[in-house]
């Protein structure tokens, strides 16, 4: 009869192997799910086939100095031979051996990674008719929505708009086209909710354009909309209406997906007042708030009381914030 020790080892051998199909099944479901580990997980696999194409090219050119008559040479050898290759290839892919793995999960990453930060997502740079930059540097963060850069034509027809902003962003069809227009559009509401607070402008409009995706993917309830622009969740001190999706969580590091029930607001507005007043409330949020004024350490602050658990959190922020479009409406707007 097999011992534990024995059975333990069978079992983390069997999951290891790369003709195990259940882990195949498995990368679906997570793919299925939105689990961010499947891109690193798929990019992994991806480079263990490049790997093994090197070893088969490898194996093929040595082939011309074998000896016909060698007993190592047989069909038998090298069906043996051709399972280690592959065994072997995917451990080393999941030790990043190669690199490449890592390459992919950098340039398909939505939001890039702590080391990179895909071209187009990055905000747009300034020239004044050469190739060296100017007004901005380029930052090496990632900002999560590749169209941050807007063009000079959006900016101008930003700058002639007239129409009231905050009774555009109270509509429950109101869906920003751009993140000139989502920042625009809720800049008169963070200022004055950042007035009442003693915190920066910039930095509360780049926390609701980081929560909902610049203001595509604000959480749905029951009328359409939950109006909940910075992802309050609806926890036992809440009482009014709520709204349940699913979201990612950061688990010692790791993404994990989870539902969960999110606070539910009448209006944009009441959302902003809200955001406040649970800064205020909390006692955690206590050393952010005395330095709200310094919009890149508020930031560090909340992500070091546990606003969110993205390790990344704050970095993303204060790219948000560096960003072109958010230097034209603190311009425009005077904060």
């Amino acid at each position: 009869m097999m011992d534990s020790f024995s059975s333990n080892h069978l079992e983390q051998a069997r999951s290891n192997s790369v003709y195990d199909l259940q882990q195949l099944d498995d990368l679906r479901q997570r793919g299925l799910n939105n689990d961010e580990s499947a891109l690193r997980a798929a990019a992994e696999q991806f480079e263990a086939l490049f790997m093994n194409m090197l070893m088969k090219g490898m194996r093929a050119a040595n082939k011309v100095f074998e000896d016909g008559e060698n007993p190592f040479s047989s069909r038998d050898v090298e069906f043996f031979q051709d399972m280690h290759d592959n065994q072997l290839t995917s451990e080393l892919s999941q030790q990043g051996t190669l690199g490449l793995a890592e390459l992919m999960v950098q340039q398909l990453s939505p939001t890039g990674t702590a080391d990179h930060t895909p071209s187009d997502l990055l905000p747009a740079q300034r020239f004044n008719g050469s190739s060296h930059q100017t007004a901005h540097s380029q930052s090496d963060e990632a900002v999560p929505y590749q169209d941050a850069r807007g063009t000079q034509d959006e900016l101008a027809a930003a700058n002639n708009r007239r129409s009231d902003n905050m009774v555009l962003a109270d509509r429950a069809d109101w869906r920003p086209g751009n993140p000139i227009e989502f920042l625009e559009t809720l800049a008169p509401y963070a200022k004055q909710v950042s007035e009442e607070a003693g915190i920066a402008p910039e930095s509360v409009l780049a926390q609701a354009a980081l929560e909902t995706g610049w203001g595509r993917h604000v959480v749905a309830d029951d009328n359409g909309s939950s109006n909940n622009l910075f992802n309050i969740k609806a926890d036992n001190r809440w009482d009014g209406d709520r709204a349940q999706t699913m979201t990612t969580e950061y688990y010692n590091g790791q993404p994990q997906r989870e539902s969960a029930f999110f606070r539910s607001y009448q209006s944009v507005a009441d959302s902003f007042h809200d955001y406040v007043d649970f800064l205020q409330t909390n006692p955690r949020y206590q050393r952010a708030l005395e330095v709200g004024q310094d919009a890149g350490q508020f930031v560090e602050e909340l992500q070091q009381a546990g606003y969110a658990t993205d390790p990344s959190y704050a970095r993303k922020l204060q790219t948000i914030m560096q960003s072109d479009v958010m230097q034209n409406v603190r311009e425009k707007f005077g904060f």
